[in-house]
């Protein structure tokens, strides 16, 4: 029964309601002894959010009787994972229904019926016309299927073409069936055909001559020689689940490098073990994956070293063990492949999850943390005459005449022990993102939107512009480049898989800071221009909570949680503006 506590508003976040669903009693030993979960329903609207929650407690209510039960064989965490996902997906259903795109669109009803008709017509016509040629593309098809069943029939035989006959008889017959379907649920061929894909791993109905229609899938790598354990079936069943996996963290806004890199890792599995279903795999085929990447070299697709060699012929290498993957990068792959299984048993495809519990151990090792600037380091670093040297005045060795777009350089040091912005924040930085909140104060806003992107949801926030920034010509800067329709500030550094900062960190990290003498690997580096700035409001004494709103760290003790931010603008910057240090010239580096 939906009661009015599962759905909560908060103005904080934007004005938007969460959900808000109470652990059972009895069921909390099952739950660690949590009390309660919510999640964001990303709508401001309350009739649309109530409906919503509306949805999402019968969802959540019948998994809690189903665990009660003993209906779910799954550990905690599994439980979790499908609540989540659950809610997740009736959100996405709800904001599908009631912007006006489900199922019983009157429009959309009659364009796929429609759609049906036409190809129902256009495949009759064909079949009186050039029936041979159609023919021939169904044999073709016709032989991948039998292939990828060992079935062995000869395309001349009495049996091969009363199959075809029976096949085109089927694809007419689609037609109908689909109209039926359509005027009885309001689904689409399409999802009616991606459904029955996904169950019996094939392409069930292909359009053989529009292949536009047929849905995109994730290609895998023909597999490799090492030793595969499984040779089956052909991968067709697998990509189609790797395509629907994808799609489904898509939906669920994940960011867009972190699907790629799932994609490579799982792709690069069956590569590995050999072309089967999912549910073939055994933890005998995850032991066979786990040994072979032992015996391969890290980011072997990015090293020049390695990139041109296939598995086979780096597994036979036999490359010293310095050269090969830790247990520590293997593991990180098998994190991604247990996600995937946990995501497959939801869907039902397996029972229990192959992957998971097989990580290596892994020998823990002292991590060099990484240190802030010392005075001499920043006194050297920000010498003007080297500074400016290889920060504006830059003349790349392999393109000399890019010196003038070397702006970036210069900024983002400066900026960085004066914000203490993360290196990719301020490389992604927008000419929106820097607003005047009030007359003379200039605010930079951290936030996330389609172009840019955060660590956490703590790293939104607010950063007063330094004063020593505003003397050194930043703020006109961003208007210069506002002027000349520039979205970016730093509009010259590329997105790449890891964000924009790619440019900028090695040319500091590579070049500048070990041609001063204070690079030293993982302690001393251009991020190390943060821990610089936090390290400098420490030493002032400026109050902890007033550090942590401004670096974007946990944001338990603000009042963000009761709305509104807890700091006035004024205290902010009064607090940034203590931020100095000593020796540097800056009036001799102002170059705008």
């Amino acid at each position: 029964m939906y009661s009015k506590s599962c759905l909560i508003y908060t103005p904080n976040s934007g004005g938007s309601y969460f959900y808000r669903s109470r652990i059972p009693k009895d069921l909390s030993s099952h739950f660690r002894g949590i009390s309660e979960f919510r999640l964001s329903l990303k709508c401001s609207i309350r009739s649309r959010s109530k409906r919503i929650a509306q949805n999402l407690n019968q969802v959540v209510l019948k998994l809690f009787d189903e665990i009660r039960h003993g209906m779910k064989s799954l550990d905690i965490d599994d439980i979790k994972e499908i609540l989540k996902t659950e809610i997740r997906k009736q959100i996405l259903h709800a904001h599908h229904v009631f912007e006006g795109t489900d199922r019983w669109n009157e429009e959309g009803v009659e364009k796929s019926l429609d759609s049906i008709k036409t190809r129902q017509i256009n495949l009759k016509e064909t079949l009186k016309t050039d029936r041979r040629k159609y023919q021939i593309e169904v044999d073709q098809k016709l032989e991948g299927i039998l292939a990828s069943l060992d079935i062995a029939v000869k395309k001349d035989s009495v049996e091969f073409k009363k199959l075809r006959n029976q096949f085109i008889d089927l694809y007419l017959l689609r037609h109908e069936w689909m109209q039926e379907l359509v005027n009885q649920t309001g689904k689409t061929d399409d999802q009616f055909r991606r459904d029955a894909e996904l169950k019996l791993g094939m392409e069930l109905f292909p359009d053989i001559q529009n292949h536009s229609e047929s849905p995109q899938t994730v290609q895998i790598p023909v597999k490799t020689s090492v030793a595969p354990l499984l040779d089956k079936k052909t991968s067709e069943g697998i990509q189609i689940t790797l395509q629907r996996y994808l799609d489904w963290k898509r939906m669920e806004d994940v960011r867009a490098k972190t699907i790629q890199e799932e994609q490579t890792i799982i792709a690069d599995f069956f590569e590995i073990v050999g072309d089967a279903s999912i549910s073939e795999i055994t933890k005998n085929e995850v032991n066979h994956y786990i040994e072979v990447q032992s015996k391969l070299p890290p980011n072997r697709k990015k090293n020049p070293k390695f990139r041109d060699f296939s598995i086979d012929q780096l597994v036979k290498k036999n490359l010293p063990k310095e050269e090969t993957q830790s247990n520590h990068n293997i593991n990180k792959r098998l994190t991604r492949l247990t996600t995937f299984g946990h995501w497959c048993i939801r869907q039902g495809f397996i029972d229990s999850n192959p992957f998971k519990g097989m990580k290596l151990s892994v020998k823990k090792t002292p991590r060099k943390k990484r240190l802030p600037f010392t005075p001499k380091d920043l006194k050297q670093i920000l010498k003007p005459e080297i500074y400016l040297d290889w920060t504006i005045n830059y003349q790349h060795p392999y393109s000399p005449d890019r010196a003038s777009n070397q702006m970036p350089y210069y900024w983002i040091f400066p900026l960085g022990i004066l914000s203490g912005l993360r290196t990719n924040e301020m490389c992604q930085l927008r000419c929106s993102d820097i607003r005047e909140e009030k007359r003379g104060m200039w605010f930079i806003h951290v936030e996330e939107s389609e172009q840019t992107q955060v660590k956490t949801k703590n790293s939104i926030r607010k950063v007063p512009v330094h004063p020593i920034l505003k003397e050194l010509g930043f703020i006109d800067y961003v208007g210069n480049m506002r002027r000349k329709k520039k979205d970016r500030i730093f509009w010259e550094l590329g997105n790449d898989r890891d964000g924009y900062a790619r440019k900028v960190s090695r040319h500091y990290n590579e070049k500048y800071l070990p041609a001063v003498g204070v690079w030293e690997r993982n302690v001393k580096v251009l991020y190390c221009t943060r821990h610089t700035f936090i390290n400098c409001l420490y030493s002032k004494n400026v109050d902890e909570n007033i550090i942590k709103a401004l670096v974007g760290h946990e944001e338990e003790f603000t009042m963000k949680h009761y709305g509104g931010d807890p700091f006035s603008p004024e205290v902010l910057l009064n607090e940034i503006s203590k931020v100095s240090y000593k020796g540097i010239s800056w009036d001799r580096l102002k170059v705008v």
